[in-house]
């Protein structure tokens, strides 16, 4: 496994098990096997990483959102330990493959499964179902949620697809029904979308206009954070800019060459500083779909050029 893979999907997993000894007897028993703190099966084409967790006494909180029975959380509650799956995929192109390595580690006695990126927790039949289901809507709603802050929805757990999140303000019915048209829109179509772009759900709706901006709202490291960013839809009424079928592509990535550069100044850079190193920076042309393809590769999205000094200053206050 090259050690520059992506890692896109972790799954938190309480079991019946309760030393790593048990879990490799049981997840052995169900097809899989657990060597010191990597996964693999014959099944799969990827090895996924491993950390072993004691039962605090907060397992049953990580699934108290309304998605357990009273008896299943339960479960969950005495569960005797926990691992926490790191998996080099992401789960549309994967859902397949994680839904048989789901329905695995459930024969293996895991009480529950839940997606870090987004903490949303659900019993393995339910993501099985989700999973194999191929429909959109259903994989949405078992992996994404909505947060709602001072009249701004925003999605949370896109990056589990290698996709951004989204954020609107509107009232939080048609927020959510926004998010989640634009976001399943995200997951069946897998368009190739950039700033300046429009969407609408429906021919009756106006249509609103997409920027795409480093992910605020979580800071990098926390699982929540979306590398990918999140898509910000405008106003009403907005209208689309045109644009060419080649787009620029730094390399090395433009927030790469900023961060060494800051690192190595020892200070902030100043906004003409930013700039220059913008207009100075090497870059590729390539088509806008391989442009994603490489972005997926890479696990992080760049700034946006013509943005650069405010996209930097978002992401440098998410960095703390």
């Amino acid at each position: 496994m090259p050690e520059d893979h992506v890692y896109g999907v972790r799954l938190f997993v309480p079991g019946t098990a309760t030393t790593m000894a048990q879990w490799q007897d049981s997840l052995g028993r169900s097809g899989l096997t657990l060597d010191g703190q990597s996964l693999t099966s014959q099944t799969f084409d990827f090895r996924g990483m491993v950390e072993w967790v004691g039962n605090d006494g907060s397992f049953s909180q990580a699934f108290g959102h309304g998605t357990m029975s009273v008896e299943e959380q339960r479960a969950v509650a005495g569960a005797g330990s926990a691992l926490v799956l790191d998996l080099p995929v992401y789960l549309g192109e994967a859902a397949g493959k994680v839904a048989t390595l789901i329905a695995a580690l459930g024969d293996a006695g895991a009480l529950g499964v839940r997606l870090e990126q987004s903490k949303l927790g659900w019993p393995v039949t339910r993501w099985v179902q989700g999973l194999e289901s191929g429909d959109p809507w259903m994989l949405y709603r078992c992996a994404v949620v909505v947060l709602q802050d001072r009249g701004v929805s925003r999605s949370c757990g896109m990056h589990a697809f290698g996709l951004p999140d989204a954020q609107v303000e509107a009232p939080s019915s048609e927020a959510n029904q926004l998010l989640g048209s634009f976001n399943v829109y995200q997951l069946a179509e897998d368009p190739v979308l950039v700033s300046g772009d429009t969407f609408r759900p429906d021919l009756e709706t106006p249509r609103r206009r997409l920027e795409r901006w480093p992910d605020d709202g979580f800071p990098p490291g926390h699982a929540c954070h979306n590398p990918f960013g999140a898509w910000r839809l405008g106003n009403e009424g907005g209208e689309a800019d045109s644009r060419s079928e080649l787009r620029p592509v730094f390399i090395p990535a433009l927030v790469a060459l900023l961060t060494a550069a800051e690192e190595k100044a020892g200070r902030h850079l100043r906004r003409e500083e930013v700039e220059r190193l913008t207009r100075e920076g090497v870059c590729m042309m390539m088509t806008r779909a391989d442009a994603q393809k490489l972005e997926r590769s890479r696990g992080y999205a760049d700034l946006e050029p013509e943005l650069v000094w405010r996209q930097w200053q978002v992401l440098r206050e998410s960095r703390g």
